[in-house]
């Protein structure tokens, strides 16, 4: 009779990842190998396994249970129980976006910030009910992610060429970084709230000798690039005075406002400091930052004291230039932010408000929510979502136009403006706000759940060139080449609002580069769309090489955020979803130049370029890699389908033979025309795997061999 022996239940000794990456463990939490790794927030040891027929069978009986009501539900549905009720809702829903009235467009304060709106009829076009561009939800790793259909992302899933070969990478990754736990800055937005015991004397510890603050506080007031204009020099100036007199008897906010604008310097020096270090004695402008939010949170900036909003808009622009990109983070302190100004009454202009305000409050508050409204726009689209500012609440006008020196805190009434001409500090704000608010205006118009009407898609056309228009001529498109007595902050802020402009043209017509049967308001909306994506990267090709090594700007580069990047990106994604377009209804324009005046040579060359561009800088983030292999694909698609018509005029070049042979190019082309029976995660190694012969996303390789042009030529007049 043999004896049956149960197998010990040992509990695992190595961590899940070594055991994964079968690494040897120490056995600690974190291990060594996981601190190693930098993800030491995921060593984690398994618990002894149970082993039973009880609960082998209990998880059976509770999974056929599970099946048998999702079959339930799924009968339920078919049948139609349930669709009254998706009817009702239905009508619910499209009840209140009917009855939302859309910001007006006449006067001053409108353009700033949205009046009540007109009581405008609905309009809808008949052309236009056949398809509306849905927005994107996606779930991963149990997050969702919601952005509308302007969003790049959302364009690059829409690229039928492009779509399934790119089905290895997430594209909403690329929405916001990701942070495998050894971030270099650190997510300060719990420390609001968190300090417990903390006065006000351990915090002054950590402030710069008198010496360090002075240096920053003057170089603070001396920038002329990303300094917002919300403190007053002056005013700022006496208190600071004052400070150091008695520092512990300062306001605990106002003091949360002094280690905000030292965060924000500290940032600047060592964006602008060649080696990216800082002098020793200068603290580091995460730990300024700290200090500021210690403040906040000790001052109860809550309770809508006296410079909590400034202090706090301050933490937040620190927060952004620790790495120059838009997270999630920051739109979440956005809305902090946004409630306490709408608390302290900051969205309504002051000439409205009840009782005695001063000219020079009153206009320093101006500045503020200047800021704050273009940031939300900015920040809202760019993580595709809609704003978090209802702009049929605000009437708040611009400031003026107006040098520090010409407020101060006992005057009896606001000077004039100062002519337009003139650059004040705050005029590139004023400027850009302008054009700012019709952009905000188009972003509702295309993410409203009514569908958008062409007739009304036309007059935000002419109001955004409109407001153009209205921006100062040197702060107008200008080719960097011919910038030389131009400061590069006036480049840089030029740039930013064409950028803006033309950002607003592409998101406004986007919905009309469609599949489906084109008719003539359809094709000249098209058209606006693909001049203005076109703009853009001819601005990008511009830029990129006034940044190389002897250029105009090569010492600026800090100076671009992932605002500007995000706009390149938006516009490489028009430019291929209008050649997808293209080749999927087999127009003739691919191939008859002459019929279409050399319009889709343009796009070409300018897919050439910003190839390049973007695979110069693949290694530097995933969104370069991603905007490279997508163009790369579609370059070599439409290459395809004009050798196929026997063009006579090869606008695209001359594919290398020696191309045809790299081991990728096979699978590539199954990518590109959607074949269902491709292997992805194959294809996937081929970009993935360090053991295989990957191809290299830089324009020295073969991949970018096939341009050949020089790679570090780019002439952005090949574009217009």
């Amino acid at each position: 009779m043999s004896m049956k022996f149960e197998k010990r239940n040992r509990p695992p000794l190595s961590c899940e990842p070594c055991r994964t990456r079968k690494l040897k463990c120490n056995r600690l939490v974190p291990c060594d190998s996981c601190i190693k790794r930098n993800v030491g927030a995921t060593c984690q040891y398994a618990a002894n396994a149970v082993r039973g027929k009880t609960h082998t069978s209990r998880q059976r009986a509770l999974s056929d249970r599970l099946k048998r009501l999702e079959d339930s539900i799924q009968s339920l549905v078919a049948v139609g129980n349930v669709s009254q009720i998706n009817t009702q809702t239905q009508s619910e829903e499209t009840h209140t976006v009917e009855g939302a009235s859309l910001p007006s467009s006449h006067g001053v304060s409108v353009a700033a910030t949205g009046l009540p709106a007109s009581n405008e009829p609905h309009i809808r076009d008949q052309h236009l009910q056949e398809k509306v561009v849905p927005d994107t939800l996606h779930t991963h790793h149990g997050k969702t992610s919601h952005v509308d259909s302007s969003h790049w992302v959302s364009i690059l899933e829409d690229i039928k060429e492009v779509r399934e070969s790119l089905s290895a990478v997430d594209p909403f990754s690329l929405i916001e970084p990701t942070n495998n736990g050894g971030s270099e800055h650190p997510d300060l937005s719990l420390a609001l709230g968190s300090e417990h015991g903390l006065k006000i004397k351990d915090i002054l510890v950590s402030l710069p000798t008198r010496p360090i603050c002075d240096m920053l506080v003057s170089q603070y007031f001396n920038a002329r690039y990303m300094v917002l204009g919300i403190v007053h020099s002056g005013k700022f100036q006496d208190e600071y005075g004052q400070f150091w007199k008695s520092p512990q008897k300062a306001p605990v906010l106002w003091i949360a406002l002094l280690f905000g604008i030292l965060s924000v310097s500290a940032h600047l020096r060592l964006k602008v400091n060649a080696d990216g270090t800082l002098n020793g004695s200068i603290p580091s402008p995460d730990i300024l930052r700290q200090k500021a939010a210690q403040c906040l949170t000790l001052g109860e900036y809550r309770t809508a004291n006296a410079h909590a909003l400034e202090a706090f808009l301050l933490y937040t622009q620190s927060g952004f230039l620790s790495d120059m990109k838009t997270t999630s983070r920051q739109w979440f302190d956005m809305g902090i932010l946004l409630r306490l100004a709408f608390r302290m009454g900051y969205h309504r202009d002051p000439s409205t408000l009840p009782g005695v305000m001063t000219p020079f409050d009153s206009e320093m508050r101006r500045r503020v929510w200047l800021h704050i409204f273009q940031v939300d726009a900015l920040l809202s689209f760019q993580l595709g979502l809609p704003s978090m500012i209802p702009a049929e609440c605000c009437d708040t006008h611009f400031p003026r136009n107006l040098y520090d020196a010409d407020l101060h805190v006992g005057m009896s009434a606001l000077p004039p403006s100062r002519p337009s001409s003139e650059y004040t500090p705050v005029l590139y704000g004023i400027s850009k706000a302008g054009v700012m608010s019709i952009f905000k205006k188009i972003v509702a118009h295309t993410i409203s759940l009514a569908t958008p009407s062409h007739s009304r898609t036309i007059t935000l056309d002419a109001e955004m060139r409109g407001a153009y228009t209205l921006v100062p001529d040197f702060l107008k498109r200008r080719d960097i080449s011919q910038s030389l007595m131009d400061s590069s902050e006036v480049i840089l802020n030029r740039c930013t609002i064409e950028l803006l402009y033309l950002k607003g043209l592409v998101v406004l017509h986007r919905r009309y580069i469609r599949y489906e049967h084109q008719d003539a308001k359809s094709e000249s909306s098209r058209r606006f769309c693909v001049e203005a994506a076109l703009e853009i990267l001819a601005r990008q090709a511009d830029m990129h090489s006034a940044f190389q090594p002897g250029g105009r700007l090569q010492d600026d580069q800090w100076m671009i955020s992932s605002h500007t990047i995000y706009d390149f990106l938006l516009a490489a994604m028009v430019i291929c979803l209008d050649l997808s377009v293209s080749l999927e209804s087999h127009t003739t324009a691919l191939v008859n130049e002459r019929a279409d005046r050399g319009f889709v040579s343009r796009e070409i060359v300018a897919l050439k370029t910003s190839q390049r561009i973007w695979a110069a800088n693949s290694h530097l983030s995933s969104e370069s890699r991603i905007a490279s292999l997508a163009l790369d694909l579609m370059a070599r698609k439409v290459a395809e389908r004009q050798a196929t018509f026997s063009c006579e005029e090869d606008v695209y070049m001359d594919v290398p033979q020696v191309s045809l042979e790299l081991p990728y190019m096979a699978p590539m082309s199954e990518m590109i025309d959607g074949s269902e029976t491709l292997d992805w995660l194959l294809l996937d190694q081929y970009f993935q795997n360090s053991g295989l012969e990957t191809p290299r996303l830089d324009p020295s390789d073969e991949i970018s061999g096939l341009f050949a042009d020089d790679p570090g030529t780019f002439d952005p007049c090949a574009y217009h």
